[in-house]
């Protein structure tokens, strides 16, 4: 190794930001790029849809495989809130989906952005009250 590979100093330190760090390193936040990260990313979504009928507030969960090649998850529960985030321009549903640490456990946060980071091609439907 020559002595320049070998320096390492502040200016070495790079900080992603966000979800940035989630895109970068996918393995890190999922375990694998493979099979067993694409097993967590399924696995990930389906949890969300179990909390709800656990805590009572869904009595369905779907899991479809679709002819693309995609997995849609979907159950009956109350949903996300359609309004606006206190904190972001957006809706609730794109800060869930796009913000690190974000949701009224901002601990359980964390799961749903890296899930959706990681995806190709993420898409979400919301239906509300009817």
């Amino acid at each position: 190794m020559s002595e320049e590979s070998k320096a390492y100093g502040a200016s070495a330190i790079v900080v992603l930001e966000g979800l940035e760090a989630v895109r970068k390193r996918p393995g890190m936040y999922i375990g694998s790029v493979g099979e067993r990260g694409l097993h967590y990313l399924v696995f990930e979504a389906t949890e969300r849809a179990l909390d709800e009928i656990i805590s009572g507030t869904a009595s369905r969960v779907e899991i479809t495989l679709t002819a693309d090649g995609g997995i849609r998850v979907a159950d009956d529960g109350t949903g996300l809130p359609v309004e606006r985030a206190g904190h972001s321009d957006g809706p609730v549903l794109e800060s869930r989906l796009t913000v690190l640490c974000c949701g009224a456990q901002p601990a359980t946060g964390a799961g749903c952005s890296q899930t959706t980071s990681a995806w190709d091609w993420p898409s979400s439907t919301r239906c509300r009250a009817g």
